[in-house]
């Protein structure tokens, strides 16, 4: 076990994420998604307004409850369309996967931590 490099296990675990169902469907909805530049632009603005309330958030400022609740109704209209929900729920599901990978390899590392 000593002798596994760990950078031909990140590649490994690299070429397990592009070969996962998560990846592959998120890959394929978003080629999808390049037909539409009307949803694409939709998506790109319904960011740029997240990320200003992540900034915020991050930055410690007090939230605009109005850009709040019209982030929250925008995100529920561009869900009525298909294509884009089918965007939001890979990106989801992708999303999750990775996270849970990360999570795995930070909990096996933690004990050894002390600061």
């Amino acid at each position: 076990m000593l002798n596994q490099n760990p950078y031909d296990k990140a590649h490994e675990l690299a070429r397990a994420i592009k070969d996962s169902e998560a990846f592959q469907r998120y890959v394929l909805v978003q080629k999808q998604l390049e037909q539409n530049p009307e949803a694409q632009e939709k998506i790109r603005q319904f960011r740029t307004q997240q990320m200003e309330i992540n900034q915020a958030q991050i930055l410690g400022q007090a939230l605009d409850d109005e850009k709040v609740t019209q982030l929250t109704v925008e995100y529920a209209k561009l869900n009525m369309n298909k294509m884009i929900a089918e965007f939001f729920n890979a990106e989801g599901m992708f999303v999750q996967m990775f996270t849970d990978i990360q999570e795995i390899i930070q909990k096996s590392m933690e004990s050894e931590f002390t600061v």
